[in-house]
């Protein structure tokens, strides 16, 4: 579902990749910030080299619904040799859907290992971060899930494909539940199959580690990954996951239906954030900004009743309506439906629901009395009913992918306000109950980033180069502890360092120190 929350979604990863971040925060490395890449990767295949033409790849008869459609050498960026970029077209149930996936090949730098990318909001994969992880060496592909578009898409033309999702709706104007399993997990696994099978081909040797790396739409698609096809992949890597897609895709209307009870304008929105912001502030010792936990911060906002803010006085009904926005959907009987949004998380005015909603709707736009605050519970449970068994991927037994032997890298900004950092926790925390915490420790690791927005931006320090330390644990067997947290000037030079902490320990100020160094900090519980 593409709803306001979703276009801003889609906006923030634009904005990451083409323009920096609108936020104080500088963001560098484009796709490579995006995918957390690291700088450099040491080949495991020395002097590998391929064992036929990339020409000759275009001239394989097709491999059960695997074709390859064109096979073209290109020279390297930055003068790093040549690689093969294949297309490669896999049929599925359906020939309105056909999945293009797109695969880049070093031609003498090959560094032994395949690496699979994700996408963002409503687009399976970004054509243009193929050349990110060739120049790193990795055997790289992307998909377009069925979504009709090719590689040298424009910026503008991204810009509209990200934030629209027509491509689901069929003939008749209803949804096409084909393209939406294509979308939600078929695309992304074709990709895998289809690229190690045609990497295999080329350099007569299947590729030693597989990886995948996404953020958004792309953690939702890499969690589907290990859930659905364990033996994709041996390390994957998921920030801001939309892995409760139709939880909180449905959850997005209850802002809008208690917005539609009682207006509350943005203005009074930013000020009770301040305000929570600097109420728990100095929970983790520190007052600096940023707060290092989710679910935590306990302020009133009955607080703020008489507060003057640019747009009017708080008073006691947008009070109401802020703490209701905060707590979350509930049922009838006070049980909870779904998280709300964390307190020190900026709420954005939604729009009301216009025709994107159509497709989800039975070709209708649904409303207002459809999920009013009254009729929300039968709202939600009829759109998680509908749709999550297609779009979530929050199952929590990873048992297969654990007796694969693969590793999991999760992490979520706190600040996150497109998908709340609570449905990332609440998904952790059901696999540890499933696990146990011995097994999940050898599967999973999870890291909060305090003051981190969606995938990137925010006050907060930044992750830095997340699949380094997924490969080290995949191919040498040592598990992360901390990972560091950078902040940059506009010059990206480094001006603050912060350890982001494993779940569920979180960050704490020892007492001394600069609070712009990592040494003045550590993990506890």
């Amino acid at each position: 579902m593409k709803s306001y929350v979703r276009f801003r979604a889609a906006l923030a990863i634009l904005g990451l990749l083409w323009a920096g971040s609108a936020i104080c925060q500088p963001v560098r490395g484009g796709f490579h910030g995006l995918f957390q890449l690291p700088a450099t990767v040491a080949p495991l295949l020395p002097r590998a080299m391929p064992v036929r033409s990339c020409a000759s790849l275009a001239t394989t008869p097709p491999d059960g619904n695997i074709t390859v459609r064109e096979a073209r050498t290109l020279r390297g960026e930055d003068g790093i040799g040549e690689w093969c970029r294949v297309t490669i077209e896999v049929t599925v149930p359906s020939a309105r859907n056909v999945v293009t996936v797109w695969l880049m090949l070093p031609v003498q730098h090959w560094n032994g290992r395949f690496l699979g990318l994700g996408g963002g909001a409503w687009l399976p994969g970004f054509t243009d971060a193929l050349t990110t992880g060739a120049s790193l060496g990795f055997a790289t592909a992307v998909t377009n899930a069925g979504r009709p578009y090719g590689l040298g898409i424009k910026p503008g033309d991204l810009n509209r494909l990200v934030s629209k999702n027509e491509f689901l709706v069929d003939a008749n104007g209803r949804l096409d539940w084909t393209a939406l399993e294509n979308f939600a997990y078929r695309g992304i696994h074709e990709m895998t199959v289809a690229g190690k099978a045609v990497a295999a081909k080329f350099y007569g040797a299947e590729p030693r580690y597989s990886y995948f790396s996404g953020c958004s739409t792309g953690g939702r698609q890499g969690q589907s990954e290990v859930q659905r096809y364990p033996a994709d992949y041996d390390g994957v890597l998921s920030g801001a996951p939309a892995i409760n897609w139709a939880h909180f895709a449905a959850a997005e209307f209850w802002v809008r239906a208690v917005l539609d009870e009682h207006a509350v304008a943005q203005c009074k929105f930013e000020a009770a954030q301040q305000a929570a912001l600097a109420a728990c502030d100095g929970d983790d010792g520190t007052v600096d900004g940023l707060v290092a936990t989710v679910g935590t911060c306990r302020f009133d906002p009955k607080q703020l009743v008489g507060k003057q803010t640019e747009c009017g006085t708080i008073d006691v009904q947008d009070a109401e309506a802020i703490r209701r926005i905060w707590d979350g959907p509930r049922r009838r009987d006070g049980s909870r439906l779904w998280n709300g949004i964390d307190p020190t998380v900026l709420i954005h005015v939604p729009a009301a629901p216009a025709q994107w909603a159509a497709p989800f709707f039975a070709g209708k736009v649904p409303g207002a009395d459809s999920y009013s605050v009254t009729a929300f519970e039968s709202f939600f449970d009829s759109f998680v009913q509908r749709y999550g068994a297609v779009m979530d991927t929050s199952n929590p037994d990873l048992s297969a992918f654990a007796a694969h032997g693969g590793k999991i890298l999760l992490w979520h900004g706190v600040a996150d306000d497109i998908i709340p950092a609570a449905g990332t926790v609440h998904y952790v925390d059901s696999i540890r109950r499933q696990l146990g915490d011995r097994k999940t420790a050898q599967l999973l690791r999870f890291y909060l980033a305090p003051g981190v927005g969606h995938c990137s931006g925010g006050a907060g320090p930044q992750p830095v180069a997340m699949l380094t330390p997924l490969m080290e644990w995949v191919e040498h067997g040592r598990p992360p502890a901390a990972l560091p947290g950078e902040n940059w000037d506009k010059d990206g030079v480094t001006t603050r360092t912060r350890p982001l902490c494993p779940y569920p320990e979180d960050t704490r100020y020892k007492g001394q120190g600069a609070l712009d160094d990592a040494a003045s900090f550590l993990c506890q519980k």
